[in-house]
């Protein structure tokens, strides 16, 4: 009997611990976004180059690595397949970075549907179990969010500011567990806000498939002349502007035919992607030939198996008075070397808020 009732009681027992182990509660710890404006300060070139030299760009014996990461990415990377390690910015991430940049740009056909929630499928607990845990995966958030900003310059109608990542904790009376996902918290979508719907946005799409592919029209030849006439033909094309909402995009750039230097390198680099030619977008200071100092975006192409420097916004000056440009002013900085480019431009090597410092590619001396 005094058996019996012991089983029993192991057996009671055994039932209340599985069923308060079914007892649990889900809260959100926070959500987080980034301050993500669309466009930053942009220095402009009206008379000609500063010579002041850049005692602050980084000498290539101090230079990271290209593709210098921490965590187990090549792990992941081949478990998860091809993803999009062909792209710079992305290489310079760590592995938990990575897998929040993959959730968004696997997902980026999704970006124009209204109310999308983009699900990041990994157990983040061995970080987020810590103390600092939450402040850890909001950096990688920061250094994912930046890096698709620079290699990808398609995604000309996403706020990136209306972008929130939110943590949800699962708690049983013998586990933690934690839901990660990017909305758009109180945001119907994600879009800049001079697109108000999917449609809209779609159009806008189609509209600078179009314009790209004019745009390649008579880019023949060898990478150098394509380059070059590419380089040439958006300065014709395009205008210095700063008045239109899409400023810093490529949707300004070509379709409203204007914009600043974000538009201008950005829309190089989109075109250039399409055509093969490895390029990056790099962001810095330059000072023109005032002594002024602003931050400003450019572009490094790779020719040759060696990085030359392109600013495409300063190939195109205001020029006082009126008149077209020479030949020696449309080409000043095309194909650069650092020996001259350098002279008043400089790398900007931490491009989100963690402080994170991403490569760059290390210019030829001499230009091409």
């Amino acid at each position: 009997m005094g058996e019996k009732f012991a089983n029993a009681l192991i057996i009671f027992i055994m039932i209340v611990i599985v069923a308060l182990g079914g007892i649990y509660y889900v809260k959100s710890v926070g959500n987080y976004n980034i301050p993500f404006g669309n466009s930053i300060a942009y220095a402009e070139e009206i008379e000609g180059k500063a010579e002041t030299a850049n005692a602050n760009t980084v000498e290539e014996s101090e230079r990271p690595e290209i593709g210098g990461v921490t965590g187990s990415s090549t792990v992941y990377e081949q478990k998860k397949g091809y993803k999009h390690n062909n792209r710079h910015y992305y290489n310079n991430l760590c592995l938990e970075a990575k897998i929040i940049y993959d959730a968004i740009a696997d997902n980026m056909d999704n970006l124009v549907v209204e109310n999308f929630r983009i699900n990041i499928d990994h157990d983040f607990s061995n970080i987020l179990s810590g103390a600092s845990g939450e402040k850890e995966l909001k950096t990688y958030y920061d250094d994912a969010i930046n890096a698709i900003n620079l290699d990808i310059p398609n995604l000309f109608y996403i706020d990136f500011g209306k972008m929130y990542l939110t943590i949800e904790t699962s708690k049983t009376l013998l586990s933690t567990s934690y839901k990660l996902y990017i909305d758009g918290n109180h945001n119907p979508n994600y879009f800049t806000n001079d697109f108000t719907t999917t449609a809209q946005v779609n159009v806008a799409i189609s509209q600078l498939e179009s314009a790209k592919n004019q745009a390649k029209i008579g880019l023949t030849g060898s990478d150098y002349f394509k380059a070059r006439k590419l380089h040439d033909w958006l300065i014709e094309y395009m205008e210095y502007d700063s008045s239109n909402l899409q400023k810093a995009s490529i949707y300004g750039a070509l379709i409203e035919k204007k914009g600043v230097c974000e538009a201008y390198a950005r829309t190089y680099k989109y075109i250039l992607d399409d055509i093969g030619i490895e390029n990056i977008l790099v962001t810095g200071t330059a000072t023109n030939s005032t002594g002024q100092t602003e931050d400003h975006m450019w572009n490094y192409i790779k020719l040759n198996d060696k990085w030359y420097a392109v600013d495409v916004t300063w190939d195109d000056p205001i020029v006082i008075g009126g008149g077209t440009l020479s030949e020696a002013t449309k080409h000043r900085y095309f194909l650069k070397g650092s020996a001259e480019f350098f002279k008043n431009h400089t790398e900007k090597l931490t491009i989100s808020q963690s402080g994170r410092i991403f490569s760059l590619p290390t210019l030829s001396i001499g230009d091409f």
